[in-house]
């Protein structure tokens, strides 16, 4: 494969003569549309740069009079002769799979406008570049589908309103354009948020992507691409085209690039991290193709500029809550946690202690998860972060705990949580915490790292653990 270089090169060459190849092949009848893509040779893509032709039928050449036949090249370029899509706008209607609330915002999550009759995804965050002022990007017929207007609520994972109140409202629609489908809401003030897409897992619990944001760039033929959508996740495939739209090819093992629901999420260069397009549409129900809009006009036209991940902050810390750990299996087979897990089963002593995480963990997830009062204990005294600190320390022997967080100290937030779950938690597991709790607490409260924190429990407090 030519460098990207090279490509980059070629697609500068290309794009001097479009304008002027553009038309005159737009004068031989048939033709209603003119790209500048890759040829594709029995439905895969080639490696060479070509004008692609789009017509309302195929024919055979044969017969066609002279003047309706498409040159086979131009300007010193190929041509590949396209049927027209039939284009899906993928905006879901109830059957998509992720209907999360996420407590802090980030690009891929579900959103639907208040009216609008379906919901899509959140591209990215961006500022407004004439007052700096927060605000998300998704398509046109997303924020402004039905009868929504500016102004309109948006909410995560949808906008939903009763006799009182409305819920799940993070912002207001703002502005859109409708021919480049693309649409943009202010963000409520105390809405928290990162300024990237959001992190997928493998099955076995590692970090596939963490989703950070460069900012944005040109799209490139040939160069990889993922999006994270609300319906089909994270998907990555190839630019099969990039003027005068992105047309996007899967690449293995995805079979296709986006369904219903994933309309407005941010087509991503796995290279750099620029978003290069915002994805709006499939090539036909089903089809394996994604369609999206260039990233610069829509920019330009909403005056907004994309906001960069900052890569110097721990984001793992803020997003525990989006990932809702579990304390009891991940502790057990996540990478993060691995070097503890596999410590305590260093001694006797550590497996038990193990053992009695992994029988009370399910238990503990479903408190933290589904009772309320519990839930707000543990988002109230910074569980979801010192718990990532934990598994920070875990991955990164240097990495210390913060001795507090948001103003909570490590003692006061095992303290407090211990008596949530005592209060609301199981006989067995009441009775083991009235046992147990206190030893942990101590040696988490005098630990700094994993390390020592396994030191503690192993050297000082393990012998007094006579565990059942």
């Amino acid at each position: 494969m030519r460098s990207r270089e090279q490509r980059i090169e070629d697609q500068e060459r290309i794009l001097k003569v479009y304008e002027e190849v553009k038309a005159e092949l737009l004068r031989i009848p048939g033709v209603v549309d003119v790209g500048i893509g890759v040829k594709e040779t029995g439905g895969s893509p080639t490696e060479e740069l070509a004008f692609r032709v789009y017509v309302t039928e195929k024919l055979p050449e044969s017969g066609l009079s002279p003047d309706h036949v498409i040159p086979k090249s131009i300007r010193g370029f190929r041509t590949d002769v396209i049927r027209k899509y039939r284009i899906v706008p993928v905006i879901g209607f109830n059957d998509e799979d992720d209907w999360k609330n996420y407590g802090t915002k980030v690009g891929g999550i579900r959103i639907g406008s208040e009216d609008s009759g379906g919901t899509g995804t959140l591209g990215c965050f961006c500022r407004l570049t004439t007052d700096n002022t927060t605000v998300f990007l998704s398509n046109h017929h997303v924020l402004l589908g039905g009868s929504a207007k500016v102004g309109s609520g948006v909410g995560q994972p949808n906008h939903k309103e009763s006799c009182c109140c409305t819920c799940n409202e993070i912002g207001q629609v703002l502005d859109g354009d409708k021919n480049l489908d693309c649409a943009i809401a202010k963000l409520n003030a105390d809405v928290p948020f990162i300024p990237k897409v959001r992190k997928i897992r493998k099955n076995d619990g590692s970090t596939e992507i963490m989703g950070l944001l460069s900012g944005d760039g040109p799209a490139v033929h040939l160069d990889e691409v993922y999006k994270v959508g609300a319906r089909t996740g994270l998907t990555r495939g190839t630019l099969t085209q990039v003027t005068p739209e992105i047309v996007i090819t899967p690449v293995a093992p995805f079979t296709k690039i986006a369904d219903r629901g994933d309309s407005g999420s941010a087509v991503v260069n796995r290279l750099n991290g620029n978003v290069v397009g915002l994805l709006y549409a499939i090539d036909k129900e089903g089809g394996p193709l994604g369609l999206a809009k260039l990233i610069a006009p829509v920019i330009a036209r909403l005056h907004i500029a994309i906001l960069p991940t900052d890569a110097t902050q721990d984001y793992d810390v803020m997003e525990v809550e989006e990932d809702q750990l579990e304390l009891a299996t991940r502790l057990a087979r996540d990478s993060a946690f691995g070097p503890l897990a596999e410590r305590l089963r260093a001694s006797e002593a550590g497996r038990q202690l193990l053992e009695l995480i992994l029988k009370h963990g399910e238990e503990c997830l479903e408190l933290v998860n589904r009772k309320r009062p519990v839930t707000v204990v543990w988002q109230r005294h910074q569980g979801p972060a010192f718990l990532a600190a934990l598994a920070r320390s875990a991955r990164e022997p240097i990495y210390r705990f913060p001795d507090e967080i948001e103003g909570v100290s490590r003692h006061d937030a095992a303290a407090r949580i211990r008596e949530a779950l005592v209060a609301h938690g199981s006989e067995v597991l009441r009775d083991d915490l009235q046992t147990y709790a206190d030893l942990i607490i101590q040696a988490f409260t005098v630990s700094y790292t994993v390390d020592e924190f396994v030191c503690v429990l192993e050297e000082k407090l393990v012998p007094s653990l006579q565990l059942k």
